[in-house]
């Protein structure tokens, strides 16, 4: 029960209180007449009514006693309404602005774009040659020899004949172009092979001058033949050499050769001059 709720109650109580008093003294007044004499000269036995006369004060205070404690009475039985609390917590709605009408959006117009004119390629000139160093010359084999060095040179072939594949024979001419072709006498070759190495060319068998012995791809004054078994068992493959002079040092450049297989007979011609 809330504080205003108990201090409204207070003025019913105290209105009750004053009816109840009022209503306690008129019973009082009404008492002090007191109760009825019977007549004489009447049965004993039947009691009658007395009506005992009071003064006019009386009754109009009795009177008046009863219509206030009667009005009391009315006022106390009808309950008062109590003022309801006004929550405070709650916060008032606050006006909401109203929308403003948002503008549309308006297409912008997009300005057109100048299509770029192929601009003519320039002729780019090529770079500079750069000095590159030419490539060494192969090496001299006849360098550092003295006497009249390497004499002989290739002029003819390598040429190649069928001989049945069973060896090598080496059919060479030695000639001194500058002397009509005259043969030369005492020449022998260096002669190694890939993959096999230094072949076994005898010193022993060397060029005869002022002869010529003919063989399918012309004459030839040296002839050394080698088997199988010194070759690494096949005539077919790329080989190297070099004339070697009397004396067993170096006289030409290094010549080079690839047999086919069963080409067995080899002819190349040198000349000194």
């Amino acid at each position: 029960m809330s504080l205003f709720n108990h201090h409204s109650r207070r003025p019913n109580v105290r209105r009750t209180l004053i009816a109840g008093g009022l209503m306690i003294l008129a019973l009082v007044a009404l008492a002090a007449c007191g109760p009825a004499t019977p007549e004489s000269g009447t049965d004993p036995l039947v009691q009658r009514p007395t009506f005992t006369p009071t003064s006019a004060f009386d009754v109009a205070a009795t009177e008046a006693a009863a219509a206030e404690a009667t009005k009391l009475a009315m006022v106390t039985d009808t309950p008062t309404a109590t003022p309801t609390a006004i929550p405070t917590d709650t916060p008032l709605p606050t006006d909401t602005p109203a929308p403003t009408d948002t503008p549309l959006p308006t297409d912008t117009p997009v300005p057109p774009t100048a299509t770029p004119r192929p601009q003519p390629v320039q002729p780019t000139s090529p770079p500079p040659p750069t000095n590159t160093p030419a490539p060494p010359p192969p090496a001299d084999e006849c360098a550092g020899i003295g006497g009249d060095g390497c004499k002989f040179k290739v002029r003819g072939g390598p040429a190649f004949a069928d001989n049945g594949g069973q060896e090598l024979r080496l059919t060479f001419a030695f000639i001194h172009s500058g002397r009509g072709d005259e043969p030369q006498g005492s020449y022998f070759v260096w002669l190694e092979k890939d993959g096999v190495g230094k072949l076994p060319v005898s010193d022993s068998v060397r060029s005869v001058a002022g002869s010529m012995n003919q063989g399918p791809n012309g004459g030839f004054n040296y002839d050394f033949k080698l088997g199988l078994d010194a070759l690494g068992g096949n005539i077919a493959g790329c080989y190297t050499g070099w004339v070697l002079d009397g004396n067993g040092e170096r006289d030409s450049q290094n010549f080079n050769f690839c047999v086919p297989d069963g080409q067995g007979e080899v002819w190349i011609r040198f000349d000194q001059a």
